[in-house]
């Protein structure tokens, strides 16, 4: 796994390696489709690659078009798809969670390990032991799902004095790409951890015999950054 983003790191390095992780993603989820048999893990560990590399480029196409109201939504949609992911590690038996949400169950309805429904807040508050950022940017972004406040303010744009401008289309005409270079940041960074994760997931939660080997065990010193640990 490549390193987060640096904050002074331009507008243009950084929407190269968004594109890079994003064929991170996909080489993980392609590397994983060799002769063998095809379990329900590993039919719900392509399912969360083909939603991140889509949230992924769909933001790119947002970011080039200055279109803030639908680039912000997709941080916190993909920040979903890499809860959900490790969701699949924090339950008892990943087969059935698995199999279960294949047929349509809702993982905010599902049980952990701990006996705990898995709701967003349980996820994030689980996932932010190692990466503390997510409470932050989860509650930002989520203001952009749901209608809000923040719609409502994106509406105006003040100029100097008392004047000030009506915003009615779906550019933003006062912004260059640029702006958009913390989101970017952040989309680039939960790429990294949905990589890093799928590869473990595909390695160690895939087996037909359903074994589940330790993290330490297939990555060694690495198996400290075991998702759950």
């Amino acid at each position: 796994m490549t390193e987060p983003l640096p904050e002074k790191t331009s507008y243009e390095d950084a929407y190269a390696a968004l594109v890079a992780s994003e064929k991170a993603i996909a080489d993980v989820c392609f590397k994983h489709l060799q002769p063998g048999p095809i379990t329900y893990a590993s039919l719900f560990g392509m399912g969360i690659g083909r939603r991140a590399l889509a949230l992924s480029s769909g933001f790119r196409s947002m970011v080039e078009q200055r279109n803030s109201l639908c680039a912000l939504p997709m941080v916190r949609m993909q920040l979903d798809t890499a809860l959900r992911l490790y969701a699949g590690f924090f339950v008892s038996d990943h087969q059935k969670f698995c199999y279960d949400v294949f047929h349509g169950a809702q993982i905010n309805r599902m049980k952990s390990d701990a006996s705990m429904p898995m709701t967003d807040k349980y996820l994030v508050d689980r996932v932010a032991k190692r990466n503390p950022w997510m409470i932050d940017v989860y509650r930002f972004t989520s203001g952009y799902i749901h209608f809000s406040n923040r719609h409502v303010h994106e509406v105006i744009r003040m100029n100097d004095g008392q004047n000030g401008q009506v915003v009615i289309g779906p550019n933003d005409f006062d912004r260059q790409p640029e702006h958009f270079l913390e989101p970017i940041r952040c989309i680039h960074h939960v790429n990294l951890l949905i990589e890093f994760a799928l590869k473990d997931w595909f390695v160690r939660m895939c087996r037909a015999d359903a074994i589940v080997l330790s993290a330490t065990e297939v990555w060694g010193e690495y198996g400290e950054l075991d998702p759950d640990e």
